[in-house]
C-alpha cells in the first residue's frame, strides 16, 4: 500500500470521515489536530518526529481554510487576512520544497471574508504548482450551498470518506510540482522546554490517546523559561495542552488559562483552552535579549485572544498553570518572495490551472443531496404509517404474560363465582387465541419487503447525523434483491 500523510483540522481527525476512506487503500499518518488554521500543518512539517514520515509519504494531504476562515470571522479571535496569507505561503513553499506529491483540499464552508481565503489556497495552488480539489466551488456549481450549509464545520462523514477514498484510489494521478521555483525559505524552530533555559521547578506529563502522544512541561508559580539562543526569531505560535490538576486529560471548555511572554520591548498575554491546540501569537514578537515566557499568575489583561479560550462564560474556571509542549519559531529570509493580498480576488473565484485540478474525484454529491431530498419527502409519507403498524404487532412474550396474568388471577377467586368466572374465562382465551393468531400475521408481514424497507427506514432516520439516509439507499437495494432471490427460491 502507498503511504499518505495527513495534516489538517477537525475533518481529518473525525474517525468515521477523510481517514478512513484514505485507510481504505493506504497507510495513513494523520497529523492533524481539531480547531487549528495552517499553522499547525506548518508546524507538524518540522517537526522532528514527522520527518521520515514525510520523507516516505507518496502524497501529502492537506486542508485548513475551514479553520482558516472561522478563526478569521470569530470576533473573539480576528485572525487578520495578512497573517492567514503569510502562514500559507510558508506552508505551500515548504510543501513544494518536499518534492512530494500534495493535494490541496477546499472544503466547504461560508463565512466572512471566506471568498478572499479560498482564493488564497487557490492562488498559491496554482504558483506552487500543487494538485488541488476544490469542493467549496463544486457546490457553488451544483447549486449545493444551501444543502452544505446544513452542516456547518463538518460535512456528512459518508461525503468526506468518499472524497478520502477517492484521493486513495488514485493516488497515481497526483503528481510532484512541475515548477521550478527560487525558493528562500525561512529558517523554522521548534522549541520545546526541554531545550529552552528553566528557572524553577516544572511537573512533566505525558497526555496520550489513540491520536496523539505529547510531553507537557507544567508553568506555574514563578517558573518561567527563557528564549535566550533564539534571538532574532518571532514566536509565531504556542503548542499548549492544559491538563487537569493531575495531569488527566479535561476537555471543558469550560477550563482556560493564560501565558505571559515579555522582555523590555513586548508584553503578550494570551488565553487558551484545555484543550490540545496549537494557536498564532497573533503580535508575532521578535525575540531578544531576556524573553522569558511564563504562567499568567497576576492574571494580566490580555493583549490578544484565542478563539476557545472561552473565558466570560459564567461557568468558567481559570485555571492556576499553563501547561506548555512547545513554541514554533521563524526566522525570516528577506529574499523570500511574499506576496500581499493585493493579488487576491475579492469579488470572483480563482480560476485553478487544469493540470493541477484533481476536482473531477468529487463523488456525486447530487446524487447524494436528492436522495436525502427524496428520502425526506418518503419519510414524511409512509413514517408515521410503519411507526404505528410495528406499535400495533404483539410479540410471543406479551402474548404469554397476558395469558399468565389471566390465569393467576383467576385460581385467585373463590369457587362460589366459579360459573361466571368460566364464562369469562372461554372470553379471554379466545381473545388469546386471536392475538396468536394476529402475531403469525404479523410474523408474516415482517417477511414482507414493504416491513424490510421499513425498517431500514427507521434505523436511517435514527441515524440520519451519521448519513443514515445515504446508506439506506444501499441497504434498500440489498434488502429488493435478497428479497427477489427469496422469492425464486420459494417456487
Amino acid at each position: 500500500m502507498k503511504n499518505i500523510v495527513l495534516l489538517g483540522g477537525s475533518n481529518s481527525v473525525m474517525v468515521n470521515g477523510l481517514q478512513k476512506g484514505l485507510k481504505e487503500y493506504a497507510n495513513v499518518t494523520n497529523l492533524a489536530l481539531g480547531a487549528t488554521t495552517s499553522i499547525q500543518n506548518l508546524y507538524e512539517l518540522y517537526r522532528p518526529r514527522n520527518q521520515e514520515a514525510i520523507q516516505n509519504a507518496d502524497l501529502i494531504v492537506t486542508e485548513s481554510n475551514i479553520n482558516d476562515i472561522d478563526q478569521h470571522a470569530a470576533t473573539n479571535c480576528a485572525l487578520p487576512l495578512n497573517i492567514i496569507f503569510k502562514n500559507l505561503q510558508y506552508l505551500y513553499a515548504t510543501l513544494y520544497t518536499f518534492n512530494r506529491p500534495v493535494c490541496i483540499l477546499i472544503l466547504p464552508f461560508c463565512g466572512e471574508n471566506y471568498l478572499i481565503i479560498n482564493n488564497m489556497h487557490r492562488f498559491l495552488a496554482n504558483y506552487y504548482g500543487l494538485n488541488i480539489i476544490d469542493i467549496q466551488n463544486y457546490y457553488a456549481i451544483n447549486q449545493l450551498i444551501d444543502f452544505g450549509s446544513k452542516f456547518n464545520h463538518h460535512q456528512l462523514s459518508v461525503l468526506n470518506r468518499n472524497i478520502g477514498k477517492e484521493i486513495a484510489k488514485n493516488i497515481d494521478i497526483f503528481k510532484i510540482s512541475k515548477k521550478s521555483l527560487d525558493i528562500n525559505m525561512p529558517e523554522f524552530k521548534i522549541v520545546t522546554p526541554e531545550n529552552m533555559q528553566r528557572n524553577g521547578n516544572f511537573k512533566i506529563f505525558n497526555p496520550k490517546n489513540s491520536m496523539y502522544d505529547e510531553i507537557v512541561y507544567r508553568l506555574e508559580g514563578n517558573s518561567c523559561l527563557s528564549f535566550e539562543g533564539y534571538e532574532d526569531y518571532q514566536i509565531l505560535s504556542v503548542h499548549s495542552w492544559n491538563l487537569g490538576l493531575n495531569g488527566n486529560m479535561d476537555f471543558s471548555n469550560e477550563k482556560y488559562t493564560s501565558i505571559h511572554l515579555y522582555n523590555d520591548k513586548f508584553n503578550i498575554i494570551k488565553p487558551s483552552s484545555s484543550h490540545n491546540q496549537n494557536y498564532e501569537i497573533q503580535a508575532e514578537p521578535v525575540i531578544v535579549k531576556n524573553t522569558i515566557a511564563k504562567y499568567n499568575k497576576d492574571l494580566l489583561p490580555y493583549t490578544e485572544l484565542h478563539m476557545f479560550a472561552w473565558f466570560n462564560n459564567p461557568n468558567s474556571i481559570n485555571l492556576p498553570y499553563f501547561d506548555l509542549i512547545a513554541f514554533f519559531l521563524c526566522k525570516p529570509n528577506p529574499k523570500m518572495k511574499l506576496f500581499d493580498l493585493s493579488v487576491i480576488p475579492t469579488d470572483i473565484d480563482i480560476e485553478i490551472d487544469k493540470d493541477i485540478d484533481r476536482s473531477y474525484l468529487i463523488p456525486n454529491i447530487v446524487f447524494f443531496k436528492d436522495s436525502m431530498e427524496f428520502i425526506d419527502e418518503y419519510i414524511g409519507y409512509l413514517y408515521p404509517n410503519i411507526v404505528k403498524h410495528i406499535d400495533s404487532v404483539l410479540t410471543p412474550q406479551i402474548i404469554k404474560k397476558t395469558e399468565a396474568q389471566i390465569l393467576s388471577q383467576l385460581n385467585k377467586n373463590t369457587p362460589q363465582i366459579q360459573p361466571s368466572l368460566e364464562a369469562e374465562n372461554k372470553i379471554l382465551k379466545d381473545k388469546i387465541k386471536e392475538l396468536e393468531t394476529n402475531y403469525q400475521k404479523a410474523i408474516k408481514v415482517k417477511n414482507h419487503l414493504s416491513y424490510k424497507l421499513g425498517q431500514a427506514l427507521i434505523k436511517a432516520n435514527k441515524n440520519w447525523y451519521k448519513g443514515g439516509y445515504i446508506k439506506f439507499i444501499f441497504e434498500a437495494m440489498k434488502i429488493k434483491k435478497e428479497h427477489k432471490n427469496k422469492d425464486k427460491f420459494n417456487i
